[in-house]
């Protein structure tokens, strides 16, 4: 069978750039640092602003800076997502966390405990104890025996009276507030009530809604005006009407 050669094309701006000054510059504009302190930074030395600006701004027309600028800038923002993503995972392990994980039960038999019972204290004198049914209780489980990513959820470990090693974990809490923060949740608002409304909303939302349904209705703005104000003329209390079509008071 005949090899099959396949041609690899590097991506723009994927190798490094010959220039030392040239490659320091495009990592410190691909690290969000601006054009001044990064031209200055990168070796070129220059008291006056505007001639560094100007300068780095030439320096990033020549051919090769401004694709690798771009290429650098494109690494870094896929290794800040890989490590949003591994920080949100542990966040929602430390949620999602089972205390249940972390103990286990074995039974409570002490040989050299001396017995309370009259009984038993009557038929042995010796004070020896006498065997009696194993009582089940919760223990911590021993470090050795959890896997590392169950491992990987404590924060903190104490030792109790008999010299067990008792785990603490992450805040439950605490993971909750940084995943509402991370994810944005807390910034999204509640859906307005119709009464919080003005009218212009309140009949753009009847207008679509009518849309939807395929219902044709006449929507304008005279629901919303109050009824033509009123008054009389004093004498013989006839009523003026105060607007009118042709904008003229009206006796009725």
């Amino acid at each position: 069978m005949a090899k099959t050669e396949v041609l690899v094309i590097a991506s723009p701006g994927s190798r490094a750039l010959k220039n030392a000054k040239y490659e320091r510059y495009c990592r410190l504009r691909a690290s969000a640092q601006p054009r001044i302190p990064a031209y200055r930074e990168a070796g070129w030395e220059t008291s006056d602003d505007d001639n560094a600006y100007s300068n780095a701004c030439r320096l990033e027309r020549r051919p090769g800076i401004r694709e690798r600028i771009e290429y650098l800038t494109k690494q870094a923002e896929e290794r800040i997502a890989e490590k949003r993503q591994r920080i949100e995972e542990r966040l929602w392990a430390i949620h999602e966390a089972n205390i249940q994980d972390f103990f286990t039960t074995e039974d409570d038999i002490n040989p050299t405990e001396i017995s309370s019972n009259p009984a038993e204290i009557a038929n042995n004198p010796d004070q020896q104890k006498v065997a009696v049914s194993p009582r089940a209780r919760v223990v911590p489980r021993p470090l050795t025996e959890l896997d590392p990513e169950t491992a990987k959820l404590i924060e903190d470990v104490r030792e109790d009276r008999r010299g067990r090693l008792v785990p603490r974990l992450y805040s439950k809490v605490q993971a909750s507030r940084e995943l509402r923060a991370m994810l944005n949740i807390s910034a999204k608002e509640a859906p307005r009530d119709v009464t919080q409304l003005s009218d212009q909303e309140l009949i753009a939302t009847l207008a679509q809604q009518a849309r939807e349904l395929g219902v044709t209705i006449n929507l304008d703005y005279r629901f919303a005006r109050q009824p033509p104000a009123t008054e009389t003329d004093g004498q013989d209390s006839r009523v003026i009407d105060v607007e009118s079509e042709n904008d003229t008071p009206r006796k009725s």
